[in-house]
């Protein structure tokens, strides 16, 4: 049995509660102010929404240490995504986030903020373009409670870490940033201008070394791809093939046509050996170019570069590296790479020996640092988190104390104390202090005060880190 993705089973002095019995909902406090109001009303009050802060204003609604949840606008069903931060002093929240006060004799807002970065909301959130987490699905959600004091153990632990696990993370980026800068080191040494000189190699025009093809696309219903290869096909490819590629090769296909087919549609076949890279639209980001491992054909959003005979495949690859296809796109809503980008790009072409003899230098290298980046993406810092966040709400983090007031007797204890004191509720801001607030605003935006400071985010329990490419 679990609640949330957490098991039921509670060590000793745990026990279960509601998200309303631990907090008080300030949801009715909220006030929505658009970005061209608040760019009227120039301040130096953090103004929150449902994932973190998005702006300023000139004066705030809340002024004390509160959790906020978000009501939609937030990835719900992605583990790894924050749901929930924690904010403190003046500030401004619009109806894009829960605002909670947490029973500070009962729930510590930091342990709950963790708790609610972890807990799985299906069942809870709903909607289809929109996930939206209401308050009353909200104050369902069930609540691990272990005793005060060992959440305040629980917390510290968590704090330090996952501090530990962020510097960790840090490191690995740093790592694998300096691997990208050593292989773009390796390969200027030979395909930048001062290597080149220095090896005396002599350069020539991309066109007058290789054919520049773009590709075919056939007629609507001219012909019926196959989707499993067979004896006697040949590959389609399209950009998106390029993705299931080893990084260099390209062999396989998600498309076929047979040699009928390929004579009836009048579609150009090109030899293994041809470099592909993308030719029109987002594509040409991702910077992907492939060498083809058997004859095939492509379609008109890829382009082809065949190697005329003096120029090595491998070597022309390898050279392919150092050109960044962005910035040969026409720069239009939709880029486009055409064969006059590339003709006039200079290839340096010494002889096959030498341009074999490069290639198995930077195959022996680049192997060695492909190993050391799949090291790295071996350490996989979320499962270390969520196994973190897995064991303290298990009870596996820090040690009882026996010592420790029961969970059940502070929830009877503050049930007793509500009973006793009736429900105070917080009242909603009059319609004439909203028009106040409208009144105050001035006509025109007031000069640029100095000292404002510049957008900063909400303290977030959890660390939303990852590994860069």
């Amino acid at each position: 049995m679990s609640e949330g993705g957490i098991s039921s089973d509670l060590p000793e002095g745990w026990a279960w509660a509601t998200l309303e019995d631990v907090v008080e909902v300030l949801d009715h406090l909220r006030v929505p102010v658009s970005a061209k109001e608040r760019a009227a009303r120039t301040g130096n009050v953090p103004y929150y929404g449902a994932a973190g802060q998005v702006g300023w204003i000139d004066e705030n609604i809340f002024d004390e240490d509160l959790v906020l949840l978000g009501e939609d606008g937030v990835q719900f069903f992605d583990a790894d995504k924050p749901k929930a931060y924690l904010v403190s002093g003046p500030c401004w929240v619009n109806n894009h986030a829960h605002v909670l006060r947490a029973q500070v004799n009962l729930v510590d807002r930091r342990y709950l903020a963790y708790y609610l970065n972890q807990f799985s909301y299906e069942g809870f959130a709903n909607g289809t373009t929109r996930l939206k987490l209401t308050k009353a699905a909200m104050l369902r959600i069930p609540v691990i409670l272990p005793p005060l004091e060992e959440q305040r153990r629980i917390v510290a632990m968590l704090d330090g870490q996952l501090s530990r696990l962020e510097a960790a993370e840090k490191s690995l980026g740093d790592a694998g940033r300096r691997i990208v800068l050593t292989v773009r080191s390796l390969l200027n040494q030979y395909f930048g201008s001062s290597g080149v000189r220095a090896r005396g190699w002599r350069c020539k025009r991309l066109e007058d070394v290789a054919d520049i093809r773009g590709g075919q696309t056939p007629r609507k219903n001219s012909v019926e791809f196959h989707t499993e290869w067979a004896s006697g096909l040949v590959p389609f490819w399209k950009v998106g093939d390029m993705n299931g590629a080893d990084g260099r090769l390209m062999a396989r296909s998600r498309t076929y046509l047979s040699a009928q087919q390929i004579a009836s549609a009048k579609i150009r076949t090109y030899p293994a050996g041809t470099v592909l890279l993308p030719k029109r639209g987002g594509a040409i980001a991702t910077n992907k170019k492939r060498i083809t491992a058997t004859v095939g054909a492509f379609d008109l959003n890829v382009m082809g570069v065949i190697p005329n005979q003096g120029l090595v495949s491998e070597f022309l690859w390898y050279w392919f590296q150092t050109i960044d296809l962005n910035e040969l796109s026409d720069g239009s809503n939709v880029p486009q790479i055409n064969k006059p980008d590339l003709s006039h790009l200079h290839i340096p072409v010494p002889s096959e020996a030498e341009q074999r003899s490069v290639v198995r230098y930077l195959d022996d290298h680049l192997a060695r640092f492909d190993r050391m980046q799949g090291s790295i993406s071996d350490v996989r810092p979320n499962w270390l988190r969520a196994s973190l966040l897995q064991q303290a709400f298990a009870g596996l983090l820090v040690p009882q104390d026996p010592a420790d007031e029961p969970a059940e007797a502070m929830l009877a204890r503050v049930r007793v104390q509500r009973q006793a004191a009736g429900t105070v509720r917080s009242r909603r801001p009059s319609a004439r202090r909203v028009a106040a607030q409208r009144d105050s605003v001035p006509q025109a935006p007031p000069l640029p005060q100095p000292g404002i400071p510049a957008l900063a985010s909400a303290t977030q329990p959890t660390f939303d880190l990852e590994i860069p490419s």
